[in-house]
């Protein structure tokens, strides 16, 4: 590209060609940094285990509990929606986010509609029949989990839950699972 503007050329137009070039590299820099998410692969539904660490909920994560965890290190011990309902119970979708470019962080969202009688917390009072909780930084074609994670015995609700994840306005996945009350 140094070669456009050489010495026979005057100060002007080499000023235009540079301009032009950073205009053009700028241009492509910001095309290429939008990430596109065209789906999820779906690697596991059911129970797992896994180390949680949880954070307080941030303005626009609605949670039954007020927390949201993050988990590492998961393990899927069964690849059944039916969910036994127990505190240190967790359940969910494992999936990768199909997409470009890889590596890419994106912004995923897990909307889940509990039974109809809802989750109320006794600590607070509210009644919950769906959440919706934002994940920042996930990344295209890394392997991820969204799930739910009994902390309290007041979160089992026994029936039918649904979970979707979403990406903008745009539903990926739906899963449905049974949860039960252990015996």
């Amino acid at each position: 590209m140094s070669a456009i503007a050489t010495e026979e050329a005057p100060p002007s137009m080499r000023s235009s060609v540079v301009a032009l070039i950073l205009l053009a590299v700028t241009a492509a820099g910001a095309v290429a940094q939008t990430p596109t998410v065209s789906g999820l692969t779906v690697t596991h539904v059911g129970s797992y285990t896994a180390v949680t660490t949880s954070a307080i909920a941030h303005s626009g994560q609605q949670s039954p509990t007020g927390t949201i965890g993050t988990d590492v290190n998961w393990h899927f011990v069964s690849d059944s929606t039916d969910i036994r309902g127990e505190v240190g119970t967790e359940f969910g979708i494992e999936f990768r986010v199909d997409g470009t470019p890889a590596g890419e962080s994106v912004t995923l969202y897990l909307t889940l509609s509990f039974p109809p009688s809802g989750i109320r917390n006794p600590n607070t009072g509210e009644l919950m029949r769906t959440a919706r909780i934002a994940f920042p930084n996930m990344k295209i074609g890394d392997l991820s989990v969204l799930g739910y994670g009994f902390d309290n015995a007041w979160e089992i609700v026994p029936g039918g839950w649904t979970m979707q994840v979403w990406y903008q306005d745009r539903m990926l996945v739906e899963k449905s699972f049974t949860i039960k009350k252990a015996e």
